[in-house]
């Protein structure tokens, strides 16, 4: 089977359309058309009508949504925003969607970066790439956005009573350790490991150990937002 088109591959075939296109190209299409059969189902690839002059009635077409199974409703619910305003998540929108899209208008520059924040109940982290129209009489009147999500974690909260037993026992359990492992590294017992876990299942609300680990990583990674490295 042929390999798939990584993120870095479209986003090098997206740049090479967007710098051949004429400048007040109309339609977007023209750019993203070709490679829409190339996102793989973990990309979500949209067009963004920035005409209006308040960002909040900036326009969202979805052309290819998130596509891989998931329990998560958040994502389902973003996808459905027909306009910034919808976007359910202020907080979201105005510390990183916002600050992405009005800063290519005003550049007319496509941009790239990468995001790490909570969205909802959602912890999430994507590459993205933003090519607005080339408009050198005005303003960009639309952008193209493709973003790679690299994961979606349902959202933990930290919890700062965590002795040094419990951080250690996230940790391993983190890197893939056995109970017998962990046990072992901590000079404990089996049995004492087991009884830990269960205690941490429960404040966590975990299903299971593997459920357990995610929302151990995803309170440590809720409230970070990393751009442009």
């Amino acid at each position: 089977m042929r390999p798939r088109a990584t993120f870095k591959q479209i986003s090098r075939s997206l740049m090479d359309s967007w710098i051949s296109s004429p400048d007040g190209l109309g339609n977007p299409e023209d750019i993203y058309g070709p490679f829409c059969k190339l996102a793989r189902p973990n990309m979500v690839l949209l067009v963004v009508d920035v005409r209006a002059t308040n960002p909040l009635d900036f326009g969202i077409d979805v052309i290819q949504g998130y596509r891989l199974p998931t329990g998560l409703a958040d994502i389902g619910t973003l996808q459905r925003s027909r306009s910034f305003a919808d976007v359910p998540d202020t907080k979201y929108l105005n510390e990183t969607v916002i600050p992405a899209y009005v800063g290519a208008v005003q550049r007319q520059r496509p941009t790239m970066g990468r995001v790490a924040t909570r969205v909802l109940d959602t912890v999430i982290g994507y590459d993205q790439i933003i090519l607005p129209q080339k408009n050198s009489s005005g303003r960009s009147e639309w952008c193209i956005g493709l973003l790679d999500i690299h994961f979606l974690l349902p959202a933990a909260s930290k919890d700062g009573s965590l002795d040094d037993v419990d951080l250690t026992i996230l940790q391993l359990l983190a890197e893939g350790s056995s109970t017998k492992e962990i046990a072992s590294a901590s000079n404990l017992s089996h049995r004492t490991i087991e009884h830990r876990i269960d205690i941490l299942k429960s404040r966590f609300q975990a299903r299971n150990i593997a459920h357990l680990a995610v929302l151990s990583v995803s309170a440590g990674l809720g409230g970070i937002v990393a751009k442009d490295p």
